[in-house]
């Protein structure tokens, strides 16, 4: 899979009513501004942030590291493939808005810095944290910003691949009962990363991208929507989910 353009929204179909282009002289400061910030600097994907290059470095290094036969070498390399298309997307959309993506801005969700230290770590990470990025690709399907709104579809598409990637190498660890015992001890640690990736409830900032149509809902709906949905996923292997509170950093 790869993301690619794709037809957008009517004006009718998103928030406002309005659909701004790229230089458009309509476009709500505001507006503009939320969508920088939210680009800039809370969005992982950005190849112009250096950070971004050391993130997928680790992610390169550990999947053909500890990929356990060359098929999921071959996955591993589409994934990264595809997540640097990603970044130049960010960052061109960055740039369109009249902002530089070449700076160096910390990765502020700490998912992406905990260690990958072999396969089943890896295999987590694509699989729930990988995961978050589908719900980023919905939202922005009705963006009313033209640019972001063809390419969501193409990222959801390929975050969905990264994330079925991952249950798809779980699956094969759990072959074993070794494999089995691992995973599940692993998933004390990743499950609550993943549902802090979408922030904290109360968040001050969270209505104001809910009123211009850049996110679909606040942080804890997006994480209940989350929740009710990836269990079920993790439970078909045979897994027990911890709980929702535990070892969490942002409630």
């Amino acid at each position: 899979m790869q993301a690619t353009d794709t037809p957008v929204p009517k004006d009718e179909d998103v928030i406002g009513g309005k659909m701004y282009k790229q230089n458009d002289p309509d476009m709500p400061e505001d507006f503009r501004k939320l969508l920088v910030n939210l680009l800039l600097n809370y969005h992982l994907e950005n190849n112009g942030n250096p950070q971004y290059r050391v993130i997928l470095a680790n992610i390169a290094d550990a999947g053909l590291r500890h990929a356990p036969h060359g098929r999921a070498m071959e996955i591993e390399a589409e994934i990264v493939k595809q997540e640097v298309h990603h970044g130049q997307i960010v960052a061109d959309l960055i740039a369109g808005l009249g902002a530089d993506p070449n700076k160096d801005i910390p990765i502020k969700q700490y998912a992406f810095h905990i260690p990958l230290e072999d396969w089943i770590d890896l295999a987590w990470f694509h699989a729930l944290i990988d995961r978050v990025g589908l719900y980023v690709g919905v939202e922005w399907l009705g963006v009313p910003y033209e640019p972001l709104a063809r390419v969501a579809p193409g990222l959801e598409a390929d975050e969905e691949f990264h994330t079925k990637a991952g249950f798809l190498h779980l699956k094969e660890i759990c072959e074993t009962a070794e494999g089995r015992e691992g995973a599940q001890k692993r998933l004390e640690k990743w499950w609550p990363a993943a549902l802090d990736m979408f922030g904290k409830s109360d968040s001050r900032t969270s209505p104001d991208y809910v009123k211009w149509g850049i996110k679909s809902g606040s942080n804890e709906e997006l994480r209940q929507t989350y929740i009710r949905d990836a269990i079920p996923e993790i439970e078909k292997l045979g897994f027990v989910v911890p709980d929702n509170k535990a070892n969490r950093k942002f409630l």
